[in-house]
């Protein structure tokens, strides 16, 4: 594992994304929705970058209109697709609903939030028994919530375990203390969904310890 400082988590990102332009001509980024990378995103959207070439994924959404103020899309389209990232290609999860097929594997970058129940992406404890929410081996999916999850509550879509570590780049976004000590226990705790990111022997995950 390997801890990022801000500055160098941004300046990771457009690396990796400016690389992947220059040798593949398209890059991709799967964006974390919650307030922790609200300035990272920010920063990013400064980035000389040829945008038009990016493309800009959620991992999760809230099943809300886009223009609802608990979107994740909303969010994305009000801190990213700005400045010189408003040329970006943005794949919305849900308007309309994406394919499997339309997604260009691997990423390049996967970016992570943590909630407080151990969760990442929509990715929730209530999930833990779902046949392929946390199986590395599955093909690549979205997993849709019969049932509301999380807080603000509302049903949920998430690209499942196999699709978010099928990057080039993993990081995980560990804003304070209080979610460093989330990450120490769900090395050992399988009730956390965290344990089946931190354990799985498929993608190597980094750490960015953001102290926003």
């Amino acid at each position: 594992m390997e801890n990022y400082t801000f500055d160098i988590l941004s300046a990771s990102i457009q690396q990796s994304l400016f690389e992947s332009i220059e040798l593949h001509g398209h890059a991709s980024l799967v964006a974390c929705g919650g307030r922790s990378p609200l300035s990272l995103y920010k920063n990013l959207s400064y980035a000389d970058l040829d945008w038009e070439r990016v493309s800009i994924y959620l991992g999760d959404d809230r099943v809300v209109s886009s223009d609802h103020e608990d979107s994740n899309e909303n969010i994305i389209r009000e801190y990213l697709l700005i400045n010189n990232a408003s040329s970006a290609k943005f794949h919305s999860l849900l308007h309309p609903q994406i394919s499997i097929e339309s997604i260009k594997l691997p990423f390049d970058v996967v970016l992570l939030g943590l909630g407080n129940d151990g969760h990442f992406a929509s990715l929730f404890p209530a999930l833990l028994n779902h046949s392929s929410a946390f199986d590395v081996n599955a093909a690549p999916d979205f997993i849709v919530s019969d049932q509301t999850l999380g807080s603000p509550s509302h049903n949920r879509i998430s690209m499942n375990l196999s699709m978010l570590l099928n990057t080039k780049n993993c990081i995980l976004l560990v804003p304070n203390e209080d979610k460093r000590k989330i990450v120490d226990q769900a090395y050992t705790d399988k009730k956390l969904p965290l344990h089946y990111l931190l354990t799985q022997k498929k993608t190597i995950v980094l750490f960015s310890d953001l102290n926003l």
